[in-house]
């Protein structure tokens, strides 16, 4: 069951507008469900085979597979899940994801660029949230152009 906090904690992803914050925030939340490995790939699925144990890898990978597929179609739009509803690894789905929203970065950052040069001191917003604003800005272009 979700909480509020774990809702706001991660938005939904919704365009080439949140894509940065929605990419850290589902890597930290896949990263705390311990699934992150799958959907990067660094735990490959088991071959099939006899278990040594009581527990077969590869049903405890499917289980993981499942559970972080799950975790990102919860925080996509609905017309992001319609795109990607075919996909049925978290791989697959991560990565596609990513391919939709890294190319529009270039986009994103001249927004944002935009945004930066047309922020103004004018006294009807209080120094910190200014402050905020050009901080948030300055992340996200470092952001676009540490990926380049």
């Amino acid at each position: 069951m979700t909480t509020a906090r774990d809702t706001s904690a991660c938005p939904v992803l919704t365009g080439p507008n949140n894509f940065q914050i929605w990419k850290l925030r589902i890597i930290s939340k896949l990263c705390r469900e311990n699934v992150l490995q799958v959907v990067t790939g660094e735990e490959l699925k088991p071959s099939p085979g006899k278990p040594t144990s009581s527990e077969d890898p590869e049903i405890t990978w499917i289980l993981k597979d499942e559970k972080a597929h799950g975790i990102i179609q919860d925080h996509i739009s609905d017309a992001l899940l319609m795109r990607t509803g075919d996909l049925t690894s978290s791989k697959e789905l991560f990565d596609k994801l990513v391919s939709l929203h890294q190319t529009s970065n270039i986009a994103s950052a001249f927004y944002s660029f935009q945004q930066l040069t047309k922020l103004s001191l004018d006294g009807t917003l209080p120094i910190q949230d200014h402050i905020a604003k050009i901080r948030t800005i300055d992340s996200h272009l470092s952001d676009v152009m540490h990926q380049n």
